[in-house]
């Protein structure tokens, strides 16, 4: 018995064997899952064994590619973990139906036209039959307008837009607002090569969505590479399914995202050469010409380590800091500057009306500043209703697609990669602390503000269109601050050296944070799909 027990052992102790048993049980889950949709939503849209031989083939699929990194790539965190976020993201490419992301019809638009070669911003710009078609046929609210009301299912959108395409109709000419160039460089690129290949509108968007998820796969991996401290937070955080939700779309916001744990990674590295330092910079000066709240993420910069190649003498590292910190401020002023100029020099646009005729930025402002207090209590009253917006991470969709299993076990995931870095919060300075609660408090107050001014009738005594991404940001220093109290609660940092642990805290949260996101992209998929 007891060699059994130890030749058992010795088989399990190989990874390939435990690889090649997880395969049926991956299978296994696959039937389980058209199964419970059977029985749950009385599925019928496909035979059940068409239905169990597409889902157990997409979970083989995702199984096979994790084991082909687990296996051929080389043991490099940085390079394991961006691309498992890439894996996770083209599952909520796929979950996410046409269009349904916030204003994602507006941003496809845009990367469509940079894609088509017209790098001008044309308000009146003529696309072709079957974008417009794509548009109509997929309006925003979707779940809200449609699903909901059972006026259609997410399948009839597809077939109605086939229909529409075999038939040559036509639809309204699309339209967007948006007059930006950079944040869809990279979805450019990627809509030309599916037009080369014959691809319509609707393999154009899958494609665009494709790229931002690319460029922000390639971000994360930067950042984790620079990043040496609190790498558990970051790694939740940019592997979060509403992140992927976000990457894996249309939205400039994807960009955004990137850029934010980019600047986040360099500033608790433990090294910063002169590129690294040009790189800060030119990523705070993206996110700031993006969204003005970023600039809360400025007192970041007093965590930075010694730059390299600027003499440290007595004060230096403080004189430093105070150094990046205006390059950062001159880099995204030129930024603003290079990139207004040539918005100014490309549109044709005239002054673009706000969605709410209530909304009047200046008027607003006017009226904050008559009376700070009130609006202090609106600030702190909407900043309650919206539970800090911790509670708001299942929202998908244009917000009208709420998971609730998301929504709860989001903040345990977050808060568990807090405690996964207690340890090394225990050993933080006091400096990082005050920093990182700086910068959280600023993140939510531009934020709420920024959505006052240009979201908010004026007067009215609630700030309306916050969402959970705007502030990831403002979430990885509040995670920084739980680290950092629960291991002086826990007094980490008076504990003696002991065995390095097989298989790092780093490691561990990616291993939790990817298949969270995987489940997470199923019931997404789930809830447009299947039923809610």
């Amino acid at each position: 018995m007891d060699g059994a027990l130890q030749k058992l052992k010795s088989l399990w102790g190989r990874s390939g064997v435990r690889w090649a048993l997880g395969c049926p049980v991956v299978l296994l889950c696959g039937v389980g899952v058209v199964y419970y949709w059977r029985v749950a939503y009385g599925f019928d849209g496909l035979s059940p064994w068409v239905a169990t031989a597409v889902v157990c083939g997409g979970f083989a699929a995702v199984y096979a590619v994790v084991f082909l990194i687990a296996h051929f790539v080389r043991q490099n965190l940085a390079l394991k973990a961006s691309l498992l976020v890439l894996v996770a993201g083209l599952c909520f490419v796929f979950a996410n139906p046409p269009l349904q992301a916030p204003d994602e019809n507006m941003h496809f638009l845009r990367a469509y036209s940079i894609g088509s070669g017209n790098f001008m911003f044309e308000q009146d710009e003529d696309y072709p039959d079957d974008v417009d078609l794509l548009i109509q046929d997929f309006p925003g609210l979707y779940s809200h307008q449609l699903i909901a009301t059972g006026q259609a299912t997410m399948a009839d959108g597809f077939a109605r837009y086939r229909a529409h395409l075999q038939q040559g109709a036509a639809a309204p000419n699309a339209s967007t607002l948006i007059q930006q160039l950079v944040p869809y460089l990279a979805q450019a690129p990627a809509i030309a090569l599916a037009r080369l290949c014959g691809g319509d509108a609707l393999a154009c968007m899958y494609a665009a969505r494709a790229g931002n998820l690319l460029l922000y796969a390639a971000l994360c991996y930067f950042a984790f590479r620079a990043a040496k401290r609190f790498l558990p937070i970051l790694i939740a955080l940019a592997i979060s399914p509403i992140a992927l939700f976000t990457a894996g779309s249309c939205s400039a916001d994807g960009l955004l995202l990137g850029l934010t744990w980019v600047f986040i990674g360099l500033c608790f590295s433990d090294r910063l050469s002169r590129p690294q330092v040009a790189v800060l910079a030119v990523s705070f000066g993206l996110m700031v010409f993006a969204k003005y709240a970023p600039a809360a993420l400025l007192p970041l910069v007093a965590l930075i380590p010694q730059p390299e190649g600027l003499k440290a003498g007595r004060h230096g590292a403080a004189r430093s800091r105070w150094l990046v910190a205006g390059f950062c401020v001159a880099g995204a002023a030129l930024v603003y500057v290079l990139l207004t100029a040539y918005t100014s020099f490309a549109s044709t646009y005239g002054a673009l009306p706000y969605a709410d005729t209530g909304v009047r930025p200046a008027e607003q402002l006017r009226f904050i500043l008559s009376n700070p207090p009130r609006y202090l209590a609106v600030f702190l009253y909407s900043l309650y209703r919206d539970k800090a917006n911790l509670s708001m991470l299942g929202n998908f969709g244009w917000m009208d697609m709420n998971v609730p299993f998301v929504s709860v076990f989001s903040p345990l995931v977050l808060l568990f990669s807090a405690g996964m870095s207690a340890l090394e919060g225990a050993r933080e300075k006091p400096r990082t602390g005050w920093a990182c609660a700086l910068t959280a408090a600023l993140l939510y107050a531009f934020t709420y503000t920024g959505m006052y001014l240009t979201s908010t009738p004026v007067s009215l005594p609630e700030i309306n269109g916050v969402q959970s991404r705007y502030l990831l940001g403002a979430f990885f220093a509040l995670l920084v601050l739980a680290a950092m109290l629960l291991g002086r609660s826990m007094a980490l940092d008076k504990l003696r050296p002991g065995e390095p642990q097989k298989t790092p805290p780093a490691w561990r949260m990616l291993h939790l944070a990817f298949c969270f996101a995987l489940v997470s992209a199923l019931l997404l998929f789930q809830s447009y799909y299947i039923g809610p």
